[in-house]
């Protein structure tokens, strides 16, 4: 018998960045901007996306309706982005300094300046692809 397990989904993948026009991203030592996050398949992740979707329904509660500002998208997504990142890989998010881990993550991908870096990551961390043995690297 074959064991399932063994196409189990990483913990993490790292998300190559590229700018708002598709190119890489480096830094000024010629190394590749990135960024690490939990995937699908780790309750981190879960319970992430378990408190993004009680706020939800919070909400719908509160207000009868499902209805959201552009203000509040944006920091639930940056929120929970933020809870699933590891880290930042030669970078740093200058505008917050002081602040380090979750609430760093936050600000950055809080950022409209810079919101095509949260879209990448977004659309990264939901693809399982990315967590196979096979592509966690990529």
């Amino acid at each position: 018998m074959f064991d399932i397990t063994k196409l189990a989904a990483t913990e993490t993948s790292t998300v190559e960045l590229v700018g708002g026009d598709d190119a890489p991203l480096y830094d000024d030592k010629g190394q590749r901007l990135s960024i690490t996050v939990y995937g699908p398949g780790t309750k981190v992740y879960q319970r992430a996306q378990a408190r993004q979707q009680n706020l939800l329904v919070d909400k719908i509660k509160k207000r009868g309706k499902m209805d959201q500002t552009a203000e509040e998208k944006l920091a639930e997504q940056a929120e929970f982005l933020a809870a699933c990142t590891v880290s930042f890989n030669h970078f740093t998010y200058p505008p917050a300094e002081g602040l380090e881990g979750a609430a760093l993550f936050r600000k950055a991908y809080e950022d409209p300046s810079i919101g095509f870096i949260a879209a990448q990551v977004a659309a990264h961390i939901n693809d399982w692809a990315n967590f196979t043995t096979s592509s966690a690297a990529s």
